[in-house]
């Protein structure tokens, strides 16, 4: 999954590097059982601008085309 986000013209497309499936289960005891769809993004260590608001994480950017074109194509260990 990429979550794609425009930026300035002229600038390239930035891109998160996410994960997507369905899941089937129980949410509600009321509603019973469900599929829904689940997503969530990859993190990494943060780079020194995010570091200074989030210490911990920062989303996986895929700034080229390249990058994006290898996590949406390639295998698991490659990607």
């Amino acid at each position: 999954m990429l979550c794609a986000i425009p930026r300035e013209e002229g600038r390239p497309l930035l891109a998160f590097a996410g994960l997507w499936t369905n899941w089937t289960g129980v949410r509600k005891a009321r509603a019973g059982k469900d599929t829904i769809d689940v997503f969530g993004f990859l993190t990494c260590d943060p780079n020194a601008e995010v570091k200074r608001v989030h210490p911990e994480a920062m989303p996986v950017i895929l700034m080229t085309e390249e990058e994006r074109d290898i996590w949406m194509r390639e295998p698991w260990d490659e990607a």
